[in-house]
C-alpha cells in the first residue's frame, strides 16, 4: 500500500478537464442512445460538440450477391438521414452535433476515427445490436478499451440514463487500490467531478472471500482513505469515502445503485502500450452489473494522459 503523507500536496489548485469534442459511436442500438444521452449531458455541461460515428461493417446488412448494388445505393442514404435526424434532434437541445459515416470492421473504423478526430471522451454501448445475449463484453468496446488514448464512457448491459434533479450535484464512484501512481489519478478525478459538476465517493472493495484478502486491516485502509479524501476536499470537490465488503464487481455496482451514481470512474493500469484490460479484469466485469455508465481513462507511465489543465490559486 502506498504511503501518502509524505507526497501529498499542501496547496490547493484550480484542475479541471477539458471535454470540448465528444465522440459517440453510434449503430442506432438501444445502448447507443443511453451513451447519446450521457454525451448530451455532459455536453450541456460543457458546451460542447458531439460527432455521431458510425461504421457500416460488412455484416450489418445482409445482402444477396445480385442485389448488392442496388440494395448498398438504398442503404446509405437510409443511414445518412437516420444520422441527421439523430443530430437535428440534438441540436434541438442546444448541442452543436455533425454525424460522420464510415465503412469497415468497427473497432478498426472507431480507432481510426479517434485518431482522426482526437476527441476528449468517445462514448460507446459494450453490447450493440445482437450482442444483448453475450456472456462476455462487447468485442468492440474490448478492443477500443485496449488500445484508446483517450477516455472512453461505456455503457454496459443494465446501464440506464436517469433523469437527475438538475439542482443536486451528479454522483460519481471511484474505486481505489491504492496504486503507486494515485495522485495522479486524484488529480484526473478532481477534474472530471469538477467539468460534471458532481461529488465523488472513493471507495475500496474487500473481497473477504479471496485469499490475500486482508479485512482486519480495515482501519488502516480507511486511514490511508481519509488521506485522499482530504486532498480532493482541498481540491474544492465534495468527496467522502466508503470501504465495501464482498466481490468487487457486485458491490461496486450495488454502490452505485444505492447512491444513484452517474458513473464509475477507473484508472486503467497500463502495461507498456496496452493496459492491464481484459475480460477477466475488474472493470469488464463491472461494466457488465452496473447500473450507470463506465468512464475509464488510462494512465501512463510518464503521467496522466487525460487532457486537464492546471492552474495554482
Amino acid at each position: 500500500m502506498a504511503t501518502l503523507t509524505a507526497s501529498m500536496p499542501m496547496a490547493p489548485t484550480e484542475v479541471f478537464a477539458c471535454f470540448k469534442k465528444l465522440v459517440v459511436a453510434y449503430d442506432f442500438s438501444p445502448h447507443a442512445d443511453t451513451a447519446l444521452d450521457y454525451a448530451l449531458d455532459l455536453a450541456t455541461k460543457q458546451n460542447s460538440e458531439i460527432i455521431l460515428v458510425h461504421v457500416q461493417g460488412p455484416s450489418d446488412e445482409a445482402i444477396p450477391a445480385g442485389e448488392e448494388a442496388e440494395a448498398t445505393h438504398k442503404v446509405i442514404p437510409d443511414l445518412r438521414e437516420r444520422l441527421e435526424q439523430k443530430a437535428y434532434h440534438s441540436r434541438k437541445l442546444g448541442v452543436d452535433t455533425r454525424w460522420l459515416l464510415r465503412a469497415g470492421s468497427p473497432a478498426e473504423g472507431l480507432a481510426l476515427m479517434v485518431a482522426d478526430l482526437q476527441p476528449h471522451v468517445l462514448f460507446l454501448g459494450a453490447y450493440g445490436n445482437n450482442r444483448l445475449d453475450r456472456k462476455v463484453l462487447g468485442s468492440t468496446a474490448e478492443a477500443l478499451l485496449r488500445t484508446l488514448p483517450c477516455p472512453v464512457v461505456t455503457i454496459g448491459p443494465k446501464a440506464v440514463k436517469k433523469n437527475f434533479d438538475p439542482n443536486q450535484p451528479e454522483k460519481v464512484i471511484c474505486p481505489i487500490d491504492f496504486p503507486d501512481d494515485v495522485h495522479e489519478r486524484l488529480k484526473i478525478i478532481s477534474g472530471v467531478a469538477k467539468a460534471l459538476c458532481a461529488d465523488v465517493e472513493l471507495v475500496h472493495a474487500v473481497d473477504v472471500c479471496h485469499e490475500h484478502s486482508l479485512p482486519h486491516n480495515a482501519t488502516d485502509i480507511q486511514f490511508e482513505f481519509d488521506l485522499l479524501v482530504e486532498w480532493l476536499q482541498r481540491e474544492g470537490v465534495a468527496t467522502q469515502s466508503t470501504l465495501l465488503y464482498g466481490a468487487p464487481e457486485h458491490v461496486i455496482s450495488e454502490r452505485a445503485q444505492a447512491v444513484n451514481a452517474h458513473y464509475i470512474m477507473f484508472g486503467l493500469h497500463q502495461n507498456g502500450p496496452f493496459s492491464s484490460y481484459s475480460r477477466k479484469s475488474l472493470v469488464a466485469k463491472v461494466i457488465k452489473h452496473a447500473p450507470c455508465a463506465i468512464f475509464t481513462f488510462a494512465q501512463s507511465a510518464g503521467g496522466q494522459s487525460l487532457s486537464i489543465e492546471v492552474a495554482p490559486t
